[in-house]
């Protein structure tokens, strides 16, 4: 394994020591004091192989013999470095209760070593133990305040607790230190989505994935963040990208760590280890080995595809995907990787197909029926692709994507006060989505419902004040509503003019026309409504009858009462 040089013994003073006894008595006495594997959890090693489980009980055989003899600094270090190696490997192992104790001794005996202080960090991570990672992180970065891996997963941490102003410091000093980190850039990309600032984070994404496009996983964020842009076909594409691959980062200690077990650990899992790190080569290497000694195993054909689609061997991807669903039907992520293989091919029927068997196998996964509801709503099965989507939003209210397309389906379908409570859900999901604050305000009038109409269209003015087609609509709402309490014909004017000011169309002349008219201005009424008439004639050649009816009114000084239910 190699030594590891704790740095600690030479510097514990030793002047005070009687004359007859060697300098470094006491730094032997303190490794005996403070690390001591009776306090140590022996732990159960029975899911490892026998090689390992071999290996990890000789070592601590070792490590409890070396500090017994621990009588001198020679071997109070040797006795450190073995009890030193065997925690790491408990780490290693995710023999977590036993790691966790004897890295809080070695921390004791040396609290100004960097890596156990990080070791602990990772051991918490490991755990799930947010608050106690981010105290580690904390303390590391004391030691240690420019250690890039540090300062990355004191982010990751930060973004878990909610602290994102915490995260984003993290991630830019990170950035400071090493330009070229492609995991500090992902990480102020998920802080500025979370932040739901949206075009900063997908740029983030995209310049990440331009340098390090290994890391799939990025394709989900950068996937999320398209959603809530509104891109919806293209971050179908990007999601569809995601087979889970992490961004690699630069983490010497954390490396270190591999070295226990690689000549131990079975090959399946160096071979998804070298996968998850990027090593698509040397996983497919040894993938090839496994079906060389038994070709029938499902995990291990499924395992190659997913490396060999990285590696853009399409054709040889599919027919592993196929070879795990042939040894285990039930499969559900075999199915679900085919189906997207097949759709990238064209063969989009071939992959609905094994699209439903997915869905069908893990009806928990809402992603898979999201995607089996958008193959039903393109292969023309509306009926079909609705009740999933039902479904889907019933089993979970914040699903975005499918709140957006079942309340599409429901407008093309006929059914717009349905299609308006969809709309409500994904502009209360999604505040900074303009679309869909502006569809609900626009649903929500043509359904004549003209209160909750003009309660949406206020929500999207205040968060989009500049935007014209939400002017435009507020004025000609407040101009027409047949419900006194939702008109303001002046609030109207002021708004109509702006648009008019802006974008002098024909649309926009005739709704400052119906403005002016509720505020009892018919006069100016009748004059915006012939500019309107003058603007339909020289594109068209003449006039409409309903827009010389609207004149009529006005000059008989009459208001117009919601035409149309809507622009």
């Amino acid at each position: 394994m190699g030594a590891l040089l704790l740095g600690f013994l030479l510097t514990t003073a030793a002047a005070q020591a009687a004359p007859q006894e060697p300098p470094t008595t006491d730094d032997a006495r303190r490794v005996r004091a403070l690390l001591s594997l009776d306090a140590v959890p022996e732990p159960s090693l029975d899911h490892l192989d026998p090689e390992q489980r071999e290996q990890l009980a000789a070592d601590r055989t070792a490590a409890t013999g070396a500090l017994a003899d621990a009588a001198t600094d020679e071997q109070a270090q040797h006795a450190a470095n073995v009890f030193g190696d065997l925690c790491l490997q408990y780490l290693h192992y995710e023999l977590h209760a036993a790691a966790a104790v004897c890295l809080a001794q070695l921390r004791l005996l040396a609290p100004n070593d960097f890596q156990w202080t990080y070791y602990e960090l990772l051991l918490h991570d490991a755990t799930g133990n947010l608050e106690r990672g981010r105290l580690s992180a904390r303390a590391a970065l004391a030691l240690s305040p420019n250690d890039t891996a540090t300062l990355i997963r004191s982010g990751d941490l930060h973004i878990d607790a909610g602290d994102l102003d915490a995260a984003a410091a993290a991630y830019a000093r990170a950035l400071e230190v090493r330009p070229e980190s492609a995991a500090a850039r992902f990480g102020l990309g998920r802080v500025a989505l979370d932040r739901g600032e949206i075009a900063q984070a997908v740029a983030a994404f995209e310049e990440v994935l331009a340098s390090q496009p290994e890391g799939s996983v990025v394709h989900h964020h950068l996937g999320m963040a398209l959603r809530a842009g509104g891109e919806t076909t293209r971050a179908r594409a990007e999601l569809a990208r995601n087979l889970q691959v992490p961004i690699a980062i630069v983490d010497p200690l954390r490396d270190r760590l591999r070295i226990y077990g690689v000549k131990t650990e079975a090959r399946f899992d160096r071979a998804v280890r070298a996968a998850r790190s990027g090593r698509n080569d040397e996983a497919i290497a040894l993938y090839r080995e496994l079906l060389a000694e038994d070709d029938g195993d499902p995990e291990v054909h499924f395992n190659l595809a997913r490396a060999l689609i990285e590696t853009a061997d399409q054709a040889a991807a599919e027919d592993h995907l196929r070879q795990a669903i042939e040894a285990n039907p039930s499969h559900g992520a075999a199915h679900f990787n085919l189906a997207l293989l097949l759709g990238r091919t064209g063969r989009t029927a071939e992959g609905a197909l094994h699209l439903e068997r997915a869905a069908d196998i893990d009806p928990e996964n809402l992603q898979w029926r999201l995607m089996r509801a958008q193959a039903r709503a393109d292969a023309g099965n509306a009926s079909g692709a609705r009740s999933e989507l039902e479904e889907i939003v019933r089993l979970d209210p914040g699903a975005i994507e499918a709140h957006r397309l079942l309340a599409a389906m429901l407008l093309e379908a006929g059914e717009p006060a349905r299609a308006a409570d969809h709309l409500e859900a994904l502009a209360a999901l999604t505040p900074d989505d303009l679309r869909a604050h502006f569809n609900l305000g626009l649903t929500r009038f043509q359904t004549g419902q003209f209160t909750a109409a003009r309660q949406a269209l206020e929500t999207a003015l205040e968060r989009f004040p500049g935007d014209l087609a939400v002017r435009h609509l507020l004025a000609r709402l407040l101009a027409t509503s047949p419900e006194a309490a939702v008109r303001d014909g002046e609030r109207a004017v002021e708004l109509a003019r702006s648009v008019v000011d802006e974008q002098p169309a024909l649309d926009h002349l005739e709704t400052l026309a119906m403005a002016m008219a509720e505020a009892g201005r018919f006069e100016d009424a009748v004059s915006w409504q012939q500019r309107a008439l003058d603007r339909e004639r020289e594109s068209a050649g003449g006039n409409s009858p309903q827009r010389l009816d609207r004149l009529r009114l006005y000059q008989v000084r009459q208001p117009l009462r919601a035409p149309g239910g809507g622009p």
